[in-house]
């Protein structure tokens, strides 16, 4: 296999249910919650065994409440932090899970390369993640990967999520682009590229860009 942008870091969440366009994954309760509008990956196993593609999406939403359908958690009292509460009430932690819906915008079918790099692709992937894969906060390398001409950002200008603000999701992705190229001189340069396509997107709808850029700083 080439080499792969897939993370390295360990697995934070486990894929509950899935198609082309969104990923649900359930949050291991040790694990980190992803943060809204940060990048996860879910490397997917091939039709014969071997390595498949790997699959880039965008945190739009988390989750937390109780592991029964339609059971509501109620409150315990100011007299319990949660350090109390694992050592007198363990139990109730796991009636408790967090989940986190991730729009999937990219994907590295697992054997494109452009410039000795692995070539991610700015559209949807041609399969879903199957249930129970593992679900890792991406590399800085696979984030920065995504680049001009931003495609990604034209599916959630012009295709969002209905259920999330479209322009604080945009905001959340361009602060990870920039964070992925070192948060100096070159983050900035992605960001002021981004910023264009963003305008021809809007078409020249300066006042919501402005909005979006200010949520950025």
């Amino acid at each position: 296999m080439p080499s792969s942008p897939a993370s390295p870091a360990p697995p934070v969440a486990e894929v509950i249910a899935s198609s082309t366009r969104e990923i649900l994954a359930e949050v291991y309760p040790d694990a980190e919650v992803p943060a809204f509008g940060s990048w996860i990956e879910v490397e997917t196993e091939g039709i014969d065994g071997r390595g498949g593609a790997v699959l880039y999406g965008l945190v739009s939403h988390a989750e937390t409440g109780s592991v029964e359908p339609g059971r509501q958690a109620v409150a315990l009292g100011a007299d319990y932090d949660r350090d109390r509460l694992r050592r007198e009430m363990p139990q109730l932690l796991e009636l408790i899970r967090t989940t986190v819906r991730a729009q999937v915008l990219a994907y590295w079918d697992g054997q494109s390369q452009r410039e000795g790099r692995p070539h991610v692709r700015q559209t949807l992937p041609p399969r879903p993640a199957a249930l129970h894969d593992r679900v890792r906060p991406c590399a800085p390398e696979a984030v920065a990967a995504i680049a001009a001409p931003f495609d990604v950002l034209r599916t959630l200008a012009r295709s969002p999520d209905p259920a999330v603000p479209a322009d604080d999701l945009i905001a959340a992705a361009l602060r990870g682009l920039y964070k992925s190229h070192g948060e100096g001189p070159d983050g900035e340069a992605v960001l002021v590229a981004a910023g264009r396509a963003l305008a021809r997107l809007m078409d020249d709808d300066h006042e919501r860009l402005q909005s979006i850029l200010r949520r950025v700083e």
